[in-house]
């Protein structure tokens, strides 16, 4: 078995040794500079292994750069693996690799870790979809770009391969032209109209959010999908935020962030009895479902912050006092719930 990794980069200098000392396992790594001036081409071509293309996009796609990333990737690869230059294949990954990509095998799922929790523990990962096969595949959008497959696809999937992210603060701002853009190419790739409602809620555009999530409720799409949409609804539609939080429970039951997202409504119009009741729903819930929308914080302080301030309210002071332990032990640098458990740890006297 060959194996490639591939990836555009511009001025990512200081990543460099860090992703290679990763990746060094491969047989064949290309990176595809797309107008670097930081040293970055000089310092790729010095590296061992490392094959360096230059190319000028224009107008820049995502999709455009990651496709031509990966046609430099020799013939005779069996697997190509897209690895960004902010993350870092785990150790041992080329003999899971090999002992999980079975027969017949066209993309492989792996854990992805793709931020970091307060307290150092992973904090949004999902199973990532980004090592396939070195024929039949081909990036698809101008940004928030997917893998299509041409042929049959066959999929497997490890737990022993593992991809890091080690994310950066990264300019974003062309994202909402270039999804508009990707759904006057694809109107009916409920994917990209998602990603287009989304990116709406980010510029705070709720009307435009709310019209663009109804069109998506009326396409074809997977659950996954459908939640996050709803959750998103609740947002850009507060006062009917209750119906669709409760749709989007429906659609995803084996996930925390619907309930925690309730819990968050009650908390907001102070029903201290209903935000328990769904915050302490979510804290059951143990088995983390590993898909894309999973929230950090919903897997970690924020259930435990919000049981605590109902409990408090709810006049159940040692049981506030627990979670607020529980809160303030997972995000120990935020200093709103170092000062919450100090204040739960003096309730009022009879």
């Amino acid at each position: 078995m060959k194996v490639a990794v591939y990836c555009p980069v511009k001025n990512e200098f200081p990543n460099i040794d860090a992703w290679y000392q990763s990746c060094q396992d491969a047989d064949y790594i290309c990176a595809l500079d797309t107008g670097s001036t930081d040293g970055t081409v000089e310092k790729l071509r010095s590296l061992e292994k490392v094959r360096v293309t230059e190319v000028l996009i224009l107008p820049w796609r995502f999709d455009d750069a990651f496709n031509m990333a990966m046609y430099t990737v020799p013939g005779d690869a069996d697997v190509c693996i897209r690895l960004d230059l902010d993350e870092r294949l785990q150790p041992g990954w080329r003999d899971a690799l090999e002992s999980d990509w079975r027969p017949g095998t066209t993309r492989l799922r792996y854990p992805y870790v793709w931020n970091w929790n307060p307290d150092g523990t992973p904090g949004r990962q999902w199973f990532g979809d980004r090592i396939h096969s070195r024929t039949n595949y081909r990036w698809i959008g101008p940004t928030h770009e997917y893998l299509m497959c041409r042929g049959k696809e066959t999929l497997s999937w490890t737990t022993k391969l593992r991809i890091h992210q080690y994310p950066a603060s990264k300019n974003k701002s062309g994202d909402l032209s270039l999804l508009q853009e990707f759904v006057r190419e694809y109107p009916h790739d409920s994917r990209a109209m998602a990603y287009l409602g989304r990116e709406y809620i980010y510029q705070r555009d709720f009307k435009n959010a709310s019209m663009t999530y109804r069109k998506f409720l009326d396409m074809e799409s997977n659950p996954v999908e459908r939640c996050q949409a709803l959750m998103y609804l609740a947002e850009s539609e507060p006062k009917n935020a209750y119906d669709w939080l409760e749709k989007a429970q429906k659609e995803l039951p084996d996930h925390r962030e619907p309930l925690v997202k309730m819990a968050e409504h009650f908390y907001q119009n102070k029903q201290w009895e209903k935000c328990l009741e769904y915050v302490q729903q979510a804290l059951k819930i143990t088995a983390h479902p590993m898909t894309y929308i999973c929230l950090d914080d919903a897997w970690s302080w924020k259930p435990h912050d919000l049981a605590a301030i109902a409990l408090w309210n709810l006049e159940k002071y040692d049981q506030a006092l627990y979670h607020g332990k529980e809160a303030a032990k997972l995000n120990p640098k935020d200093p709103r719930l170092q000062k919450n458990l100090e204040f739960y740890q003096n309730p009022p006297t009879a």
